[in-house]
């Protein structure tokens, strides 16, 4: 079974190189988008903007009828003229058997309680909880078991960073979409400085400050790039790839060396592959089913089991260090 193990891992790492070459080939990332330039969803937008808008009388009944919810996520009359007219020409483009476009840079989702996609919200929020294992992790390791609190601080980023999915898919604004990519960037890296702190362990204090000191200023130059030279999509998705390829490829050596001696390298090994499979709904991109799950929601619906999983790894491994620790101080 070891042996099987090891030669599963050992495919796996040959074909990583040509998976991260072929993703990065088929990243398809457009600034423009059909919908918002058609000639009517243009025209249904002025229509509604000097009907709704730019009157008085007009723009005070917007206000009196608009729900609280909505008013709260802070929709605009000139926001309600650009979501109805995408179904106004969502509408056209089906009549005339035209494929459906996206409108400034996004599918048309069903807004719920004013909620622009629910569905990444919900699994969102789902992912976040996840990390609330944390506690499970507290009870079954002690305090003075390796990787403790590096944990604890993994699980703070990603309780952090899956709060701003959620306020991000909620509601799309600029401060919104920069503070949702700047913080799962900083989960990728926790992420990678986890497993560092796995491989080299955590009593060199001098080492393990070296190279977080190194990875907090890489990402304060990554961030310092996209919110003050340019927020440059494409250049951001190729580093957290890159940087996720080092931790995926870090994690299957770990499995591979460690396959023979401890049972849980499985979970961390399903999780691996488990991640690595969902990227292709990242470029597997197609409109929303039910207008409501797209390619990007359904990849954050696969992160929640695989978060669940990833717990129950750091668990058993947890245990394991402990009891490493322990026959150490045993005379």
């Amino acid at each position: 079974m070891a042996q099987l193990g090891k030669k599963i891992s050992q495919n796996a790492l040959g074909m990583l190189p040509w998976i991260l070459l072929w993703f990065l080939g088929n990243v398809d990332l457009t600034e423009g988008s059909l919908g918002d330039r058609s000639y009517i969803y243009q025209r249904c937008l002025r229509s509604c903007r000097n009907e709704n808008c730019t009157k008085t009388a007009s723009l005070q009944h917007f206000q009196e009828t608009q729900s609280w919810i909505e008013g709260q996520l802070q929709w605009s009359c000139e926001n309600e003229c650009e979501y109805q007219c995408m179904w106004k020409t969502v509408e056209a483009f089906q009549k005339d058997d035209i494929a459906i476009p996206q409108f400034h840079g996004k599918w048309p989702f069903v807004r719920v309680f004013g909620i622009q996609e629910p569905a990444s919200v919900i699994f969102s929020v789902l992912n976040g909880l996840c990390h609330l294992r944390i506690l499970s992790y507290r009870k079954a390791v002690p305090r003075s078991t390796p990787l403790y609190y590096v944990w604890h601080v993994v699980a703070f980023i990603g309780l952090h960073a899956w709060t701003w999915s959620t306020i991000f898919h909620s509601r799309d604004f600029p401060f919104t979409e920069k503070m949702d990519y700047f913080c799962a960037f900083s989960l990728v890296l926790a992420n990678l400085g986890s497993l560092i702190c796995r491989m080299l362990g955590t009593r060199s204090v001098t080492r393990l400050a070296l190279v977080l000191l190194t990875l907090l200023l890489f990402y304060l130059q990554h961030i310092y790039y996209l919110a003050v030279i340019k927020f440059d999509y494409g250049y951001n998705m190729k580093i957290n790839i890159g940087v996720g390829f080092v931790n995926l490829l870090g994690w299957l050596l770990w499995c591979w060396r460690h396959w023979g001696t401890l049972p849980h390298t499985r979970k961390c090994l399903a999780v691996m592959f488990g991640m690595n499979i969902l990227l292709l709904l990242e470029v597997l991109d197609f409109p929303p089913i039910w207008w409501t799950f797209d390619a990007h929601s359904l990849w954050h619906a696969g992160t929640v089991p695989l978060g669940v999983l990833w717990y129950s790894f750091i668990i058993d491994d947890g245990i394991y260090l402990a009891k490493q620790e322990n026959s150490k101080k045993l005379p």
